[in-house]
């Protein structure tokens, strides 16, 4: 008896490992509905997606030499309350956004990541995932073909990482 109970035990935790590799989301958001951050949720409580994406695009217009994401972030009226900024991109699973935060990321599960574009000349879209004290808060889609806000090859970002404008790409690039 104890041995049916530890294999049906073990299957039970098996099942909810693999519920959480990624794949399909349907699966994973059912087995992990406690533990789950969508990355599609309208919820806005740092402030206005719209504002922040437009503060970036206006900082290219004006080809901002230096600024930080929390500068950036204020002049958008955002909340001060998050203390990562993590890069979320068509390749990014679970365990490798759990890898980028450089933290302990306090989730087991994410809905809505970035699927590929169907037309390979052009970039998917992709999404950057505020957090605070190592829970998710907030994410903004940039959805554009260009993004005025430009990762380089920063995984994340804290309030005070310098972003400089660059007229080559006109974007404002990560440090």
């Amino acid at each position: 008896m104890v041995r049916v109970s530890s294999v049906l035990l073990a299957v039970g935790v098996l099942s909810m490992v693999v519920a959480c590799v990624p794949g399909g989301s349907e699966s994973r958001g059912a087995a992990c509905t406690s533990q789950t951050f969508d990355l599609n949720s309208r919820s806005e409580p740092l402030g206005s997606t719209k504002a922040l994406v437009q503060a970036f695009e206006d900082a290219v217009e004006q080809q901002v030499d230096f600024t930080t994401m929390a500068e950036t972030a204020g002049r958008a009226g955002w909340s001060p309350e998050w203390d990562r900024v993590i890069y979320v991109g068509t390749l990014t699973t679970d365990e490798s956004l759990k890898r980028k935060s450089a933290t302990d990321l306090q989730l087991a599960c994410f809905v809505g990541l970035p699927k590929s574009n169907s037309n390979s000349d052009q970039p998917g879209p992709h999404a950057t995932l505020f957090l605070a004290g190592g829970k998710p808060v907030q994410a903004v889609w940039w959805n554009e073909p260009e993004s005025s806000l430009d990762f380089g090859s920063r995984e994340f970002i804290l309030s005070d990482t310098p972003i400089r404008y660059n007229p080559e790409s006109r974007t404002m690039r990560v440090e």
